[in-house]
């Protein structure tokens, strides 16, 4: 079963897939002559993203957390309870 599922767009008319398990995890990279960022999930929740100064699949760490740490980098400390806090946020059950 799948713990993981990946897509990418490009210039094909549908998006590839791909799957991984808790086993193999997945890996995926964006790359261009500019450089690459290369993002990792080897357990739930948790991502790692690397940078690379060229078209690569390996590069170097800029992140290495969970996915809530990384929303607050980018949203402050409130991210969660706004615009991305439902994908997080447990179902209140009345």
């Amino acid at each position: 079963m799948s713990t993981f599922y990946g897509q990418v767009e490009g210039c094909a008319q549908t998006p590839a897939t791909r799957r991984g398990t808790a086993n193999s995890g997945i890996r995926v990279s964006a790359q261009s002559y500019e450089g690459s960022v290369i993002v990792s999930m080897r357990e739930p929740g948790q991502v790692r993203i690397e940078l690379a100064d060229s078209s690569s699949f390996y590069g170097s760490c800029i992140f290495d957390g969970s996915i809530r740490q990384l929303a607050s980098i980018f949203e402050g400390a409130d991210a969660l309870d706004n615009n991305i806090g439902h994908y997080f946020k447990e179902e209140k059950t009345a």
